[in-house]
């Protein structure tokens, strides 16, 4: 009988997935991604004796990245914590007898979601969900951790080399020019520590940091008073000078309202963020 090559089988995962499922005895489960933005794998492991004794996981919507987790699982199951937290596109690579790294997408969710478990289990801070990370296409919830990958682990060294890995900047476009700035700060360290104690000294700034700045103070002042009116208001793109929302809820059938909520967001931003923003809806 022939064996399968490297190739052959990664595409083997992909078609008849292992361990596929929820794992009803896990010890302990970790996430990532989003199910609001619509992408999100959730991986569960079960602890016995210091080592992963079985390891299952669930996609949502991101299935470009089932053969890779269904590896990783193969991979973990008799591994200790320890050993858990070193595993990565080079371990998932060697399990199939050499496979190429390019072959496998940038980031590898079920990393991160491997190591969010094992987080969850020593009561660890979980720093690798994807949840926590910067959102940088909005249109497609793709991180900057994963455009970071893709320029460490893939090699990208161009917007477009970016963009044709990873997807980001293939909806409305906004996010494709904060691309090179990442990818400057990937490939140059000395620069990434430089911007970090600008940022540190001088606050918040950019595209991103302007959002949540402006979600927080939208948390502190204004958000119980739009749940009690049935308001939802999502903060989706900042372009420099607008910031761009999304309404739904009580907003789409009552116009006075929305009128009145996009004015005192407005009023809120302008006060505690910068006057020279506006909202637009």
């Amino acid at each position: 009988m022939r064996l399968m090559t490297p190739v052959e089988l990664l595409e083997d995962h992909a078609r008849r997935p292992r361990n596929v499922g929820k794992l009803l005895n896990a010890t302990a489960v970790g996430d990532v991604g989003s199910i609001v933005v619509g992408d999100a794998l959730r991986f569960y492991i079960q602890v016995a004796g210091g080592k992963i004794t079985q390891a299952k996981y669930q996609v949502f919507n991101c299935a470009d990245q089932v053969a890779a987790t269904s590896v990783l699982t193969e991979v973990a199951i008799g591994k200790t914590l320890a050993e858990a937290r070193k595993l990565a596109h080079a371990e998932v690579c060697a399990h199939l007898g050499g496979l190429d790294h390019s072959l496998l997408p940038p980031r590898l969710w079920a990393v991160d979601g491997l190591l969010s478990a094992v987080a969850a289990f020593e009561r660890d801070d979980v720093v690798t969900d994807a949840e926590l990370d910067p959102i940088l296409c909005r249109c497609f919830g793709i991180s900057e951790e994963t455009v970071r990958q893709a320029v460490r682990v893939s090699g990208c060294t161009t917007s477009e080399q970016v963009i044709g890995a990873t997807g980001a900047g293939t909806g409305c476009g906004t996010c494709r020019a904060d691309i090179p700035k990442l990818i400057e700060e990937t490939t140059q360290p000395q620069a990434a520590v430089k911007t970090a104690a600008t940022a540190a000294k001088n606050g918040p700034s950019g595209r991103i940091q302007t959002l949540l700045r402006i979600q927080r103070a939208v948390d502190q002042r204004l958000a119980a008073g739009w749940q009690t009116q049935g308001a939802v208001v999502e903060l989706w793109d900042f372009d420099g000078r607008m910031v761009k929302v999304r309404t739904s809820g009580a907003l789409k059938e009552n116009e006075e309202l929305r009128r009145a909520v996009l004015a005192e967001l407005e009023q809120l931003i302008k006060a505690e963020i910068d006057p020279s923003i506006g909202v637009e809806a």
